[in-house]
């Protein structure tokens, strides 16, 4: 009876261990498009999200200061978002949030919204009192559309975020609209 909970607690424990990463708590990219998959064809927005500089931030105050940077960064983003929405961390500095439900302006709204709370929140490590910023890209995934599409131009929103100077978010809009609109 002992080895077969102990199998149990085990096999939870790696469950939780692919569904959730272990820094942050939110989502892993494989757990995103399981659950993703499990939304069914409604209406999205999805957000990609990048800490802006975050490789001089970790060279400059350590790897355990990034690490809280990290930890803290996740749980503003999946503070500030509804109970059905997903967080999920892609890899090194980069999260991405599907909103159900939402569309590109709700998908802004949340975006800018989230810039603000990540620039007014510090991340305290021991003393000292860091700052962060970070770039939003969004997105529209659209009934029966192509989730690894939208993720694409939500990355290139993105990155229009970073060029146009950073700590802003962006939203794609398709190559038959007006380009890409921005604000701080």
């Amino acid at each position: 009876g002992q080895r077969l909970r102990d199998m149990q607690i085990r096999s939870a424990e790696l469950e939780h261990a692919l569904d959730y990463d272990l820094l942050t708590g939110v989502h892993t990219r494989a757990s995103f498009y399981k659950r993703v998959d499990a939304l069914g064809d409604r209406p999205c927005a999805v957000i990609v999200v990048d800490i802006d500089h975050f490789k001089a931030f970790n060279d400059r105050h350590g790897h355990f200061a990034g690490d809280q940077a990290l930890r803290q960064f996740a749980a503003i983003l999946s503070g500030n978002c509804r109970h059905g929405d997903l967080v999920a961390r892609f890899g090194g500095e980069e999260f991405v949030i599907m909103l159900r439900g939402g569309d590109p302006e709700t998908g802004r709204a949340v975006a800018d919204r989230l810039a603000l709370r990540v620039r007014r929140s510090p991340v305290f490590f021991g003393e000292e009192s860091l700052h962060l910023t970070a770039s939003f890209g969004v997105a529209a995934v659209v009934p029966g559309g192509d989730l690894d599409t939208a993720l694409r131009d939500a990355d290139r929103a993105l990155y229009q975020a970073k060029h146009a100077g950073r700590d802003r978010a962006h939203t794609f809009m398709s190559e038959t609209s007006p380009r890409l609109t921005a604000a701080q």
